[in-house]
């Protein structure tokens, strides 16, 4: 594999945002590629969220009605993500870097 840096503008190996289908929680998400990822997961209104990456929480996230957040998680190749969650249909998304 050759080299390059991140933001590296001549290399886009995905092609921009794929869509990731979540699924029942707990879902984990592994890095399967070998590039670098960054997931924007979007947690729905009125519902709860943690995060964990290789078996470390992270995070705790409670979003208000009528809010929706999205948390952005940083994963090298071969880490792995957890998002537990509360109710609502959560989206993700990923961009190879």
């Amino acid at each position: 594999m050759g080299h390059r840096a991140l933001g590296d503008s001549a290399v886009n190996a995905a092609g921009g945002l794929q869509v990731v289908a979540v699924g029942a929680s707990p879902f984990t998400y592994t890095n399967q590629s070998q590039s670098t990822e960054l997931l924007y997961v979007s947690q729905p209104a009125s519902s709860t969220g943690t995060f964990a990456k290789n078996g470390v929480a992270l995070a705790a996230l409670t979003t208000p009605a009528a809010t929706a957040m999205t948390v952005p998680i940083l994963l090298n190749p071969g880490q792995a993500f957890t998002y537990t969650y509360s109710a609502g249909a959560p989206t993700m998304s990923r961009d190879v870097l």
